[in-house]
C-alpha cells in the first residue's frame, strides 16, 4: 500500500552532496599539489584527507557540531590532515577551506530524476515534507535554488529547530504537522542510522537509497524496510 505522506531526506536523496565534495575535494588536492613544495604525493594527501574525513564525521556529537558551521569542520579536517603530513601553513590551510566550501557549494545539484520524482509523487496525491539535517541558511538556500518548495507541504530542518535526526523529536513533529499515523508515513534517506533506524523506531517505514549502489554493509544492524537507487523507483 502507498502512504498519504512521504517524508524526504535532502541531501543525497534529492539532491547529489556527496558527489560534490568528492569532486570539490580532488580539485583541491590538484590545486594544492600544483601550487605547494611538499615531501608527499597527491595519492597520499588524497588518502590522508579522507581517512580524517571518515574520523571526523565517524563521531556522533563532533557529526552534530560540525555540521552547523561547514567551513569550520571543513578547516578542521583539512588542517588535522595535513598537519599530520607535516605541513602546517596556516592561512594556506585555511584559504583551502574556504576555497572546498564555495567549489562545493557550487557543484551541489540535483539528481537528474528528482522533480519527475516528486512531481510523479505528487500527482498521485501523496504528500510530501523535508527532514534534514544541517544548516537553516545552506539547507534553505538549496531548497529555493532547486524549487523544492512546489512540491513539499514544509521542511524540518536541524539547524532550525535545534534538533535532528536520528533525534526521535523530528520524526515525532513531521507526524504532528501531517496530522497522520506513523503507519501512514514513509521516511526516506541514504543515512542508515538518520533515516532508517531512528524513524523505525516510532514505526515508521523506513526506506534506504543506497544510490551508490554498494549495497548493505554485511554488518549492518539497521535493516531498512526497503531499498531503493533513486526516489523516482518509490512508486510505480
Amino acid at each position: 500500500m502507498l502512504p498519504k505522506a512521504i517524508l524526504l531526506d535532502l541531501d543525497d536523496t534529492i539532491v547529489s552532496y556527496d558527489g560534490a565534495s568528492d569532486i570539490a575535494w580532488l580539485e583541491m588536492c590538484d590545486t594544492f599539489m600544483a601550487r605547494e613544495k611538499v615531501s608527499f604525493s597527491r595519492e597520499i594527501l588524497i588518502e590522508k584527507l579522507y581517512e580524517i574525513r571518515r574520523w571526523y564525521w565517524g563521531d556522533g556529537e563532533r557529526n552534530r557540531i560540525g555540521r552547523q558551521d561547514m567551513l569550520k569542520a571543513r578547516w578542521e579536517i583539512i588542517k588535522k590532515a595535513l598537519n599530520e603530513l607535516q605541513y602546517f601553513d596556516e592561512a594556506q590551510i585555511y584559504q583551502m577551506a574556504e576555497n572546498y566550501n564555495q567549489r562545493q557549494e557550487e557543484l551541489i545539484c540535483l539528481f537528474p530524476d528528482s522533480l519527475p520524482a516528486l512531481g510523479k509523487i505528487k500527482s498521485s496525491g501523496i504528500r510530501m515534507a523535508l527532514v534534514t539535517n544541517g544548516n537553516q541558511e545552506k539547507q534553505c538556500k538549496k531548497i529555493k535554488q532547486f524549487g523544492l518548495s512546489d512540491y513539499i507541504e514544509f521542511s524540518l530542518i536541524e539547524g532550525e529547530l535545534g534538533f535532528g535526526k536520528p533525534d526521535l523529536r523530528i520524526f515525532e513533529l513531521a507526524l504532528a504537522k501531517l496530522e497522520l499515523k506513523a503507519e501512514e508515513v514513509w521516511m526516506v534517506g541514504d543515512n542508515l542510522l538518520f533515516d532508517v533506524g531512528a524513524p523505525q523506531k516510532i514505526g515508521i517505514y523506513s526506506i534506504w537509497n543506497d544510490y551508490r549502489k554498494t549495497g548493505l554493509p554485511p554488518d549492518s544492524t539497521i535493516l531498512p524496510d526497503r531499498i531503493i537507487n533513486s526516489i523516482s523507483e518509490l512508486i510505480d
